[in-house]
Order: structure tokens, then sequence, then C-alpha cells
């Protein structure tokens, strides 16, 4: 091989240099990976029910906030805006739907005509008033006709007497000349009061008349007035302050959540499909949200904030990205450093030259063998630089003290082939054993840590060796002997002699030395279980990142974002039926009541009671007022084919990840899998990054004892 390498150096170095263009190649495929799946096996329960889960009810989603004053939020003008940017966004890739006040108002208004809910009360006058104003004269004058044929004779003898007791004495006469003059019909009668009416008094009579209405006639009104309505967009400000502030001058609870701080936030959630976990997508979910913000112009008072899981993935590429040359950059400096000052040889910063093809065949590789970057393989970056700086400084250096010996390059190679080839091997051979190793590990984040080392050093060892030999080789082809004869006796640099004066020290004081080295193994040992294992990206990642300080922001305004996910399946069985509802209902309740660290619970059955439903109605009212109910809201609790639904268990907002997964894993030990006749099971990328704390040391003993 040494001969080789000496005949045909110019061979080495450009079989070396054309594939390291090839590997190049597969730089640009490297794909980004800061998804939960990281934590989990493809093969394991859990990623196979979040994926179910994802397919089902879509990834996770962005929260765009607004802050702005009360009257601002609440006016005609906003809704156009969060109309504006619904219609923008939801043509963007990968976005299934929003969820805000004027998409769910909306839905609401539409399905009213079909047994849709809209709770309007229709006995505020003001409510009237406005109402009144937003139908065209025909709708208004179809309004009334509808309103007289729903009123019993009673009610109509107690309108008449009203009507009667509001006339003036001029009106009075009036009617009392007409009717003389000919028998007048009852209808008639009525016809000619409210003809006779002036614009005020007929104002008195529809509240008067609106009081006197029951619930059955106030729910044939809303199905007669609520389809008449304009779009919340084109409603007035009157009338929005009068929809969203009918709970005695506060938000109702239907509301509540898209309409914080009694309305002075406002929440559109960004509801998105499976692919927003991934790096790619998650980056052009997050451009395409940001531009769509920017192109809708909500105003100087109202300040934005986008965050959500998906924001902070799709900017995290960037910062991954900046850290990565960053740490290259700081690695190169202090390697040059390092050999500048310590290693005092010809042509000392080759090994670090080298070491940068080195990353080109690891990174490359990695590309072509779709090994993804996380933010565990991107720290293997410095190691790599320095591992393959160390292979390559010992093929120096070994060079250099033969070649300063013999004076001759091809016996110098040769020698240092032979000494350092196999000892640098088998320390490569050790190191890809023992990084390989990390296999047992049941994250495939540490798998794939292990894996790029391995490649890495394996790449390091071929491309230092190859090209430090065949370089050299080159360079010194027409070496001299005394063009680099020492003019003076070379003397030992002070490294040397603190290093020699450090061994004798360490020779006489062995035995104690490797007492102390056992002692202090042991302890580090003992308490290495005690530290804490995070694995919530949010705390991996550049705590200036923007998309990370609004989400933080979000929480601390509306509360936890944070949910446990359950993904129930009923298999053949519709879980809109009565039956499965109460079941549902029960486990949630159940847990709710156990655990004070669930603060709410979100299922079918919790939304169908919230829209005025109960489980005790019949069935075929049942399923039409889950079929009624806002498509975005309906399509995150059961699936459209009615066997799959959620339960979503929301947690504080201040638990760390190791008390969240206690939780999770006692609230998994209740409901053991089933609970009558359904299947259960926590899914979703929360569950995978909880999941992930135990995946990322399990086996750590055995692992340490393999490698």
């Amino acid at each position: 091989l040494s001969n080789n390498i000496q005949r045909h150096s110019k061979i080495w170095i450009t079989v070396i240099v054309i594939l390291t263009i090839g590997f190049g190649f597969g730089l640009p495929k490297l794909q980004m990976k800061m998804g939960n799946d990281v934590f989990v096996s493809s093969s394991s329960k859990a990623y196979k029910y979040s994926q179910t889960y994802q397919k089902k009810f879509g990834g996770e989603s962005l929260y765009l906030l607004m802050n702005g004053r009360q009257d601002t939020l609440l006016s005609h003008e906003t809704m156009q805006k969060v109309a504006k940017f619904d219609h923008k966004i939801n043509q963007v890739d990968n976005v299934r739907n929003t969820t805000d006040v004027v998409s769910t108002l909306n839905d609401m208004l539409d399905k009213a005509g079909s047994g849709g809910s809209v709770q309007l009360n229709f006995k505020d006058p003001k409510l009237q008033k406005d109402l009144m104003a937003e139908l065209t004269p025909k709708q208004t004058a179809q309004l009334q006709r509808d309103l007289q044929q729903s009123l019993t004779p009673a009610q109509q003898q107690q309108i008449q007497q009203y009507v009667m007791s509001e006339l003036t004495p001029a009106q009075k006469q009036k009617m009392a000349a007409a009717q003389a003059q000919q028998s007048v019909p009852a209808k008639q009668q009525q016809a000619m009061l409210q003809k006779a009416l002036t614009t005020e008094q007929k104002a008195k009579l529809q509240s008067y008349t609106m009081t006197l209405l029951n619930r059955k006639q106030q729910a044939g009104l809303a199905k007669t007035i609520v389809p008449m309505l304009p779009k919340v967009e084109d409603m007035s400000t009157n009338l929005l302050r009068d929809i969203f502030l009918s709970d005695n001058g506060h938000i109702p609870s239907t509301f509540k959540e898209l309409l914080p701080k009694d309305a002075t936030r406002m929440v559109i959630v960004i509801n998105t499909n499976k692919k927003s976990s991934d790096m790619n997508s998650a980056v052009q979910i997050h451009n395409d949200a940001n531009k769509v913000i920017r192109d809708t112009h909500f105003g100087s008072n109202i300040k934005t904030r986008l965050g959500g899981m998906p924001a902070i993935i799709g900017q995290a590429r960037g910062e991954v990205i900046k850290s990565m040359a960053i740490m290259l950059v700081l690695a190169i400096v202090l390697m040059v450093i390092i050999l500048g000052v310590i290693f005092p040889v010809r042509r000392r910063l080759l090994p670090l030259v080298f070491v940068l093809a080195c990353l080109v065949w690891t990174f490359g590789l990695m590309g072509w063998l779709n090994i993804p970057i996380t933010l565990a393989t991107m720290a293997t970056l410095p190691i790599i630089i320095g591992l393959g700086t160390d292979f390559g400084v010992q093929f120096q250096n070994r060079y250099e003290e033969e070649i300063k010996k013999t004076h001759n390059p091809q016996k110098s190679i040769s020698e240092a082939i032979a000494n350092m080839g196999p000892a640098v091997g088998v320390a490569l051979i050790v190191m890809i054993f023992s990084f390989l190793s990390m296999y047992l590990s049941k994250a495939p984040m540490m798998q794939q840590f292990g894996l790029t080392l391995a490649i890495g050093v394996a790449c390091s060892y071929v491309v230092e060796f190859g090209l430090m030999f065949s370089t050299l080789s080159f360079l010194d082809k027409n070496y001299q002997a005394d063009q680099f004869s020492p003019k003076k006796i070379a003397q030992p640099s002070r490294l040397s002699l603190f290093l020699s004066h450090y061994a004798e020290w360490v020779t006489r004081h062995s035995g104690v030395l490797l007492a102390i080295g056992i002692v202090l193994a042991g302890i580090g040992f003992s308490v290495e279980k005690s530290i804490n294992i995070e694995t919530d990206i949010t705390k991996m990642i550049p705590q200036q990142m923007t998309s990370l300080k609004n989400t933080k922001y979000l929480q601390k305004q509306i509360g936890s974002t944070t949910y446990l996910t359950y993904l129930v399946r009923g298999g053949d069985n519709d879980l809109r039926d009565s039956g499965q509802l109460e079941k549902i209902n029960d486990i949630g309740k159940r847990v709710e009541d156990k655990y004070s660290d669930v603060t709410a619970v979100t299922s079918l059955p919790v939304a169908y009671q919230q829209s005025s439903g109960k489980l005790s109605d019949n069935q075929d009212k049942i399923n039409s007022g889950i079929d009624n109910m806002p498509t975005s809201i309906k399509q995150s609790l059961i699936s459209k084919d009615h066997h799959s639904a959620t339960i979503q268990f929301k947690i504080k907002k201040d638990m760390s990840s190791k008390e969240q997964l206690q939780l999770m894993n006692r609230i998994d030990h209740d409901i053991q899998g089933t609970d009558h006749g359904l299947k259960i099971s926590p899914a979703g990328a929360q569950v995978m990054m909880l999941l992930g704390i135990d995946n990322v040391s399990a086996n750590h003993d055995l692992i340490i004892i393999a490698a």
C-alpha cells in the first residue's frame, strides 16, 4: 500500500477529490428533522397511533394572537380583515382550515336553518334594533308575517291590548271611524292597527311582542332571522358587539377561547395537515403565514404574534444552519490556533484542510442514505472535526519524525503507514463499534447520532490516510536532506518539558491516582441517573427565536396550549351514538376530577353539550347537532367515518416534561388501553416527545457495557 501511494500519489489525490465531489452532491439531499418523532421508533405503537391520529385529525396548529382594544377587535373593519386573512391562509399548502370568530360564527349561521344552534337573546331591545337594521325591507316584512303567524290567540289578544294602550287619541278616533263604516274582520283590524302605527310605536310593539315569545317560538324565529343575516365580516359593529358581548356585556362561553381577556385578545387557530411536522413543510407554512399576515394589513392598532410548534420548527431551520456554521467556524479557528501553537511541523494545517473533505464525505453520505440532520446529529460536527484532525496529526507527526531521522521520504512514508496505519485503524474500529452501540437505544435520534459518528470517523480515517500520505509523497518527491537540516539542535518545547515532568509525577504516584480515578468514576456512575432528561424541543433551541417568544407570550395570555391527546377507536361503532358519547364523556370526567394538573377536557360530548345539546337527546337530534357543529371544531373531535374520535386533556402550562410524562403514565394506567369496549391510546406530537424521555435513556447500562 505504501509503494502504491508513493508511485500513484496523483491518482490517489484525484480519486479522493472525485469521490468528495460525488459525496458533495448528497449535501442538498440532507433533510432536517426537528419533530418529536425522532424520539420514538417508527415500529412502535405510539408512532403508529400518532400517524393514524395525524392522518385523521391533522397536525399541530399555529396560533395567531391579535392584541388590541375591545372596540377595535370587535369591529366591522377587523372582521373584514380576519375574513381576508382566512381566505388567503386557507389557500396555503398544508393548511386545512382556520378556527376563529369569523369562520366559526359564519359556519353556525350557515347551518342555522338545518338545525344548527346560534344563541341570540331576542328579548334584548338593542339586539332587536341592530338585527332589524341588517335586514332589507322585504326581509323585514317576511319576518313580521312569520312572527304574526306564530302567535297564539292569547298572545294576539295581548298584543292588541298593548297597541290600543299605545295609540294616541287621534289614532284611536281614526280607527273607531274606520271600524264604524264597515264590519272589519280581526286580521284586517290587526293590519289596520299596524298601518296606523308610527315608526317608534312599531319598534315598541316589536319589543313587546318578543317578550311574549316562548322557547319554541324563539327557536322558530331564530330559524327565520338567522339565515337572513349577512356574513360576519359584513355585519355592523353594533351587531357584532351585541352578539359577542351577549353574556351581560361579556364574551359567551362559545367564543371565550377565541376572544380571551374579554375580547382584548383575538386568537386565530391555523389548523395544519400531518405534513406540518416535516421541517420543509413547517418552513413553508411559517413563511407563507407571515406573508399572509403582512398582506392582510391588520393595522398599527392591532399587534400580531404568530406562535405554535409549526412556527417554531419553521424558524428553527435557519437557526440550525446558523448554529452549524458558527460551530464549523469556531472549530476551525480553534484547530488553527492549536495546530499553530503545539504542532511545530511543516505544513501543520494539512490535517485541518483534509478534515473539511471528511465533513463533505460524512454529511454527503448522510444525504445519500437519507439520514436526517437532528439536534443530536448536528452536534457531531465539532466531534468529527476534532477526531479527523487527530487522525491527520498522528499520521503527519509520525512521518515528520521518520523523515527527520532518515531524510528519506519513501522510507518515512513506509514506516509511518506500517506503524500508524494499524494503530489508528484499531482505534477507529473501537470507535465505530462504540458509536454503533447507540443502536441499543430506543430513540431514533440517539441511533442516528451513533451512526453519524461512526460514518464520520470512518470517512475521516479514509480521507486523512489517503490524502495525507499521497500529498506528503507528492510534495516531498524532490526532498533534499540538507534543505531541511536543522542549523542548530532543536530544543524541547515548553509543552514537551511539562508533559515529561507530568509523566514522571504520574509514574511515581500511580497507585494513588488510580484509586482516585476509580472512586470518582464510581461516584459519577452512582449520581448519573439523577440527571434530568429533557426532550422538549423548545428548550433545546435558541430562546431568542421570535416564534418561541411568541408562543410563550401566547401561553401567558390565553393559558396553556399543551394537551395530552388520546385517540379513541370505536371499531365499527358510530361514535356519535349516545351510548358511545356517554362513555367518552365519562372517561374525560374521571380524569379531570382525579388529576388537578388537568385543567380542561376537549371531546365530542363536551363540545355537543356546550352547543346546548344533551347526551340524553334522541339519536336523530344528536346526529343533527354534531353534523351542524362548525367544521373546524368538529373535524378535530371526530373522524369523517365517525369511527375515531379524540379526547384532549389540557394541562397546566408550568409542568416539566418529566411531570407531564408521569401524569400521562398515570392516565394510561387508569384507562389501560380499553374502556367499555373503546380502544384508547395516547397519540400525537406531545405524546411522542414525552415518550422520548424514557426512550433516550433506555438500555443505558447495556449501551455502556456493549461499548
